[in-house]
């Protein structure tokens, strides 16, 4: 599968453009400002109908219109083609569309268009929060684990209500709790299990990775499920801090405290490892997810890749796009230089490109 046509209507500096693109390998060039970086913003939004840059989307859209709209085809190997739509009003308003149908949730948008970025902000894999991991985590688990979004759904409402009730505790009874206590523990256990199922798959596809990409050695994954391992359940470890999460106002311990552990050499690679090695790692992850996708899976996602060059030596960026370009992918990858990045992408069985001016989005 890929995107095989893009349109993009009043997003930041583009007034209007289209992209029809092959199955592998774009490359979009421009100098900085010119618009090159929002392509690929479009195409995020239309695969998670957010924005990368920006928690607002009224700085996405362009000065003095009331929305920003994107729309894509999408095309699967056995010739199948599907559409999606997503319109941001400046008002706030959402409109989201999969194949001429309204939806009501983004996730409708990430089945049909799992997305990738790659940017100089993938580094906060490595040194960010564990909400990142978490995230990170939770992507490949959603798109392989059929199950993972309702139950995800279930233990966010169980947590909630949990929540809820221990700031009302005059409210709550013993019985309340226990029958939510249950039901996240239930799902708690759940989730656990295909988590791990999912680091599991994706060690050996990160080392990999770390070797054809020159990365750091001696990297390992280690899931730390949110709540004492010790514990028969995740029902009576919370039992256990009603009081204190009470005093606290929420749930201390579950799988929304979860952290994908990344060691180098023993230590914490956010510590162990200089900027350029923790880059090449957040890059191994999110390359391992993608071979994984497309392993269990009949998706390929699409990969975006913005500024390729940043802060890499040559040698770790001709590695950096030959695995991008070899990818089983689409992958759409922005540089002010053509020349700085066309070495790692010469492997590319299919390379089109682009060229954007001042939000202007121009073929070759």
């Amino acid at each position: 599968m890929h995107l095989a046509r893009l349109d993009i209507h009043a997003l930041r500096n583009i007034a209007s453009a289209r992209l029809d693109m092959p199955p592998g390998t774009t490359l979009i060039t421009g100098d900085n400002g010119s618009g090159k970086t929002s392509v690929l913003e479009a195409v995020w939004l239309l695969g998670t109908g957010s924005s990368f840059r920006s928690n607002r989307m009224v700085p996405v859209i362009r000065y003095g219109e009331d929305a920003a709209t994107v729309h894509g085809e999408v095309v699967y190997g056995d010739g199948y083609r599907t559409t999606l739509g997503v319109m941001r009003e400046r008002s706030g308003g959402v409109q989201i569309k999969v194949s001429g149908e309204v939806v009501r949730t983004t996730s409708a948008l990430a089945e049909v268009l799992p997305v990738q970025l790659i940017n100089p902000d993938s580094v906060e894999l490595v040194t960010g929060s564990p909400l990142r991991r978490r995230r990170f985590l939770d992507w490949g688990t959603f798109h392989v684990e059929r199950s993972f979004l309702a139950t995800w759904k279930s233990y966010r409402r169980g947590l909630e209500q949990r929540n809820a009730l221990l700031r009302r505790p005059s409210a709550a009874s013993a019985a309340e709790l226990d029958a939510w206590e249950a039901r996240l523990s239930k799902d708690a256990h759940l989730i656990d299990a295909q988590r791990r199922d999912s680091v599991s798959a994706l060690e050996p596809l990160v080392e990999q990775a770390l070797d054809e990409l020159g990365g750091p050695g001696s990297v390992r994954l280690r899931y730390l499920r949110g709540w004492d391992t010790e514990a028969p359940s995740l029902a009576s470890v919370l039992a256990t801090q009603r009081e204190s999460d009470g005093i606290q106002g929420f749930t201390r311990s579950g799988p929304h405290r979860a952290d994908l552990k990344l060691t180098a050499g023993g230590r914490g690679a956010a510590e162990a490892l200089s900027r350029g090695q923790q880059k090449m790692l957040a890059c191994a992850l999110l390359v391992a997810q993608g071979r994984w996708l497309a392993a269990v899976t009949s998706k390929q996602g699409v990969y975006l890749v913005d500024d390729l060059p940043a802060e890499l030596d040559r040698d770790h960026r001709e590695r950096l796009g030959n695995v991008l370009a070899k990818l089983p992918a689409q992958v759409l990858v922005t540089a002010v230089q053509r020349d700085l990045v066309m070495a790692g992408l010469q492997s590319a069985t299919a390379l089109a490109m682009f060229h954007v001016e001042h939000g202007r989005v121009s073929a070759g």
